[in-house]
């Protein structure tokens, strides 16, 4: 009996001595973040425990400042709001990479830093070599809204950003402000699992001429040229990059191929034998701005090989040319302390100039006439198409009480897909022309921005969306 007394009064003074350690911490945190606000102290009944309770204090006030700059409480972004708010503050789950940090942690491209956000992955398709990211566990690229300076840059075809920017250059980042997780309600399509803004360096930023240059592994040579200076009310910054690598040179052991050798008697696989992942590309961007006015523009060349193809297995005759070119031409302007409007207008054209060979010389495959034929050439693919999209967007800002903000705006777009060319090389040249007619885009958008402390909260009050 007076064992078991004994067991529940040491029961008893454990749960008390939690109870008690809770009730400290819990006073002293409250004490350490009410820094704006007066707070009442018991009286102190001795020396020796107003000094504990200040050393507690303090040491708790610096491990909770320490871990707010550690998490980037103490940044700015405009992802979230297309407003500059304090991260803490925004409504949605931002991760923001410094170009400082890009630069102390060594990453050469944009991929490579995507791989360490947490809830991302990357895989590489192998059919053309493009990367795609994993978000939360669903793929897509064409689900992930990329942009440049606020500027989107997913093609309009595929939806996807990643073949054109995947090895975009660190040296030209200032900062990338990732939402990670659902953006529509701000950004509208191809923002169903994240939204990437890549932020470049200003002309303060630089004020001068950064040139560099580097070699690695798989004979990957890159060259930089990084530019920025003021000129009166004039901020001028840019680069000019280029880049060339051979790639993974993993060994494919069999391919697609080899099952059809197999099946059909033929010997036209390459494997065993190398993927192809080589590419070379040109870049070149320009950003220039004048008081409340701003013009920026970007060019890319990039030739890339398929690593497999599209067959899905390996050949030696693929050639994948990108080209991309955007001019945007902006302006904001602030009346009375409270509205501010900031019209812009772009212009976006993606070339695509590529020769697949889907499968490799002498391959055995059935023609339109289900005979079985032998391709001694192999099975090539030629496509060639050009995208443009011209669009013009008039946001006006209403700030009211507390920072909450109303937008209202008008967005017109107009995509103009014209005849795209896919051509069959084989023992019979095809061609077939598709001709996607022009798509207008009107968007009213009306959302109502909140800032407050405790709840911020983006609220989309009215979209109207016309596709004449």
């Amino acid at each position: 009996m007076s064992e078991k007394l004994s067991n529940e009064k040491g029961l008893l003074f454990f749960f008390f001595s939690l109870l008690s350690l809770l009730n400290l911490v819990a006073l002293n945190s409250s004490i350490t973040l009410a820094n704006d606000t007066e707070t009442s102290q018991m009286p102190e009944a001795n020396s020796h425990a107003s000094e504990d309770i200040s050393f507690i204090d303090t040491a708790v006030a610096e491990g909770l400042e320490t871990e707010a700059i550690w998490f980037g409480y103490t940044k700015e972004v405009t992802i979230a709001t297309r407003h500059e708010t304090p991260i803490n503050k925004a409504p949605s789950i931002v991760t923001v990479i410094t170009g400082k940090e890009i630069k102390n942690l060594g990453y050469r491209t944009l991929i490579e830093i995507l791989k360490t956000v947490p809830g991302f992955e990357i895989r590489k398709e192998p059919a053309t070599g493009v990367v795609e990211p994993i978000v939360r566990g669903v793929e897509g690229a064409n689900k992930v809204k990329v942009m440049l300076n606020g500027h989107t840059i997913n093609t309009t075809s595929t939806g996807s950003a990643f073949g054109r920017f995947d090895d975009f250059p660190v040296e030209n980042i200032k900062k990338i402000e990732i939402i990670r997780g659902p953006g529509s309600a701000m950004y509208g399509e191809n923002a169903f699992l994240a939204v990437i803004n890549i932020i470049t360096v200003d002309a303060e930023d630089i004020d001068g001429v950064r040139v560099s240059s580097g070699y690695g592994s798989f004979d990957t040579y890159e060259e930089n040229v990084v530019f920025g200076d003021r000129y009166g009310k004039v901020d001028i910054s840019g680069m000019a990059h280029y880049r060339q690598t051979t790639g993974f040179d993993g060994i494919v052991k069999s391919d697609f191929q080899t099952a059809l050798d197999n099946l059909f008697g033929s010997s036209a696989s390459q494997a065993p034998g190398r993927v192809r992942d080589g590419s070379q590309e040109y870049d070149l961007n320009l950003k220039v701005t004048y008081e409340g006015l701003w013009f920026q523009g970007w060019y890319s060349n990039k030739n890339r090989e398929p690593f497999l193809g599209g067959g899905l297995s390996l050949n030696d005759e693929s050639d994948l040319e990108d080209n991309y070119v955007f001019g945007e031409i902006g302006y904001k302007k602030t009346l009375e302390e409270r509205f501010t409007l900031r019209p812009r207008a772009y212009y976006d054209q993606f070339d695509s100039n590529s020769k697949f060979e889907a499968f490799p010389e002498n391959t055995v495959l059935p023609d339109i006439n289900e005979e079985f034929t032998i391709y001694p050439d192999g099975q090539i693919f030629i496509v060639k198409g050009i995208e443009r999209v011209v669009g013009t967007e008039i946001p006006l800002d209403y700030t009211l009480f507390d920072g909450n903000i109303i937008t209202l705006g008008l967005e017109y777009r107009l995509i103009n897909h014209p005849i795209t060319t896919f051509s069959l090389i084989s023992t019979k040249s095809q061609e077939l022309h598709y001709l996607i007619s022009k798509i207008f885009l009107i968007h009213f958008p009306f959302y109502l921005i909140s800032h407050e402390e405790y709840f911020p909260f983006i609220f989309r009050i009215l979209g109207i969306l016309l596709i004449p």
